[in-house]
């Protein structure tokens, strides 16, 4: 499944708090975990569901679970599950647009009054309302998406190497960042630098020796790049038989490409082998797929290509902190 959801604005704030009744007695937390909980951090254990990393939790004491998405700009609840989470929908004005372009249908907006994930306790979470994305219910069968907007509001830690994710009720000072960046880079991890680009983390990198920018996307499995950059960077592409799916609308056909390597920042991955699709130019800031091709020759620093997607995200024991915007990198089988 391959995905990049972009949901609506929503100006309604929510709050976190941690709930003395919930504990993390059953979860190991390794020295990283141990230092955010000393640091006002709760935590909460992710399942991998094989393809995508969900979240446990309860929306006004309701159980399900959401996929961790930072390819997505706001926590999103999918239509089918808005009854059972105790949920009450209001429609919008504005039209759900996903990585492949926009729809014919409306989100809707909805608050969860209370939000209960490990020991942490969430009150007041805006969510956007959506139609189920094709293919989705094969991997655990989600209620939707936690978002990029919930992860950077309560400074989250998001720990893919171990597992966990870490909320705190307000964003700490800049000194827990120094300290985590510290920590990660003696055991290894390499950062490399988080910007926002229309709602979207965006990392600067290279593919096939070519200057360019990716979306960082935890809601997409497969790592993928757009069908017009991979063709004028001269990325072999064989057809499948795939069909990639995302918020709104499917994406056609999927090609693969394989290449020599993938940069993201300063850290290297060899022999990649990637997705290709046609993704929305208006998504990846340009107008037309045919300028890609006039750019390579000039500059494409500030060009968004495609998605970084969960598997080499996890391959490489990503942990993301979003109070100075960094994520690092390691190898898996790094001693």
């Amino acid at each position: 499944m391959i995905r990049g959801a972009r949901a609506i604005g929503l100006v309604v704030c929510g709050w976190i708090t941690l709930s003395p009744t919930l504990s993390n007695a059953r979860v190991k937390l390794d020295a990283l975990g141990h230092y955010l909980t000393n640091q006002g951090y709760g935590g909460a254990q992710l399942v991998d569901s094989g393809k995508f990393y969900h979240l446990p939790f309860r929306s006004n004491g309701k159980a399900g679970h959401l996929v961790v998405d930072t390819g997505s700009p706001a926590s999103l609840i999918f239509r089918s599950s808005v009854k059972r989470l105790g949920l009450s929908e209001t429609l919008s004005n504005a039209y759900v647009r996903g990585a492949f372009g926009s729809s014919n249908e409306r989100y809707g907006v909805a608050i969860i009054g209370s939000f209960e994930a490990g020991n942490c306790l969430v009150k007041n979470v805006p969510v956007a309302i959506a139609s189920d994305m094709g293919g989705i219910n094969a991997y655990g069968r989600p209620n939707g998406l936690l978002g990029l907007r919930e992860l950077s509001k309560f400074g989250a830690v998001l720990d893919l190497a171990h597992g966990m994710i870490y909320l705190r009720p307000s964003r700490p000072g800049y000194e827990v960042a120094t300290a985590i960046r510290t920590m990660l880079e003696s055991s290894g991890w390499k950062p490399v630098q988080l910007t926002e680009a229309r709602h979207h983390l965006r990392v600067p990198g290279e593919a096939n020796d070519v200057h360019c920018h990716f979306f960082v996307d935890t809601g997409a499995y497969l790592t993928v790049l757009d069908r017009g950059f991979a063709r004028a960077a001269k990325i072999p592409i064989r057809p499948t038989r795939a069909t990639a799916h995302g918020v709104g609308r499917t994406g056609g056909n999927v090609g693969v490409g394989t290449f020599r390597s993938l940069w993201i920042g300063n850290y290297q991955i060899q022999n990649p082998s990637v997705s290709i699709v046609s993704m929305d130019s208006r998504m990846l800031g340009r107008d037309t797929d045919a300028n890609v091709a006039g750019r390579l020759g000039r500059s494409t620093n500030a060009e968004v290509v495609g998605l970084l997607g969960v598997e080499y995200l996890a391959r490489n024991s990503a942990i993301f902190d979003f109070v100075s915007g960094t994520l690092y990198l390691r190898p898996s089988h790094h001693p």
